[in-house]
């Protein structure tokens, strides 16, 4: 471990980030859950996109939201976190772009810079859980 920022040398000598999907419903916890493992709040955050950081926008409302929007944290540079927006209060359009941007990230990605490391989905019944499993979860490998 690199002792300035805690972050796994492997990761740090590489200019690598952990790039994490964090998926659910509205209102499901999604902010609290970053806000928690970051120490910081949404306003401390930056939104990056393209490779430039969008100023003042600390994060769109739903209707306004980009899926490929890369949320930093000063707190934890060794992370960038993709909002899904409550994905399943959403429409059809929505889910696709959901599924695409996992395919994407996930087996369509070779740099390990554009690959999606994880999926944090809070979800508060088993129903919730089987729902992820069938729209969003089918194609991604499982080791």
């Amino acid at each position: 471990m690199n002792s300035n920022t805690k972050t796994p040398l492997f990761w740090n000598n590489r200019h690598l980030k952990f790039r994490v999907l964090i998926l659910g419903r509205a209102n499901a916890g999604k902010t609290t859950i970053l806000e928690r493992l970051t120490g910081a709040t949404m306003n401390e955050a930056e939104v990056w996109r393209d490779g430039k950081i969008l100023h003042g926008q600390v994060r769109p409302k739903c209707g306004l939201h980009n899926i490929d929007d890369e949320i930093h944290f000063h707190s934890r540079p060794g992370f960038v976190f993709h909002d899904s927006c409550g994905v399943e209060a959403g429409s059809a359009t929505e889910l696709s772009t959901v599924q695409q941007f996992v395919h994407e990230r996930s087996l369509a990605a070779t740099d390990l810079r554009d690959q999606l490391h994880a999926i944090w989905y809070p979800c508060c019944s088993f129903g919730h859980a089987t729902w992820i499993s069938s729209h969003i979860l089918q194609d991604v490998p499982s080791s």
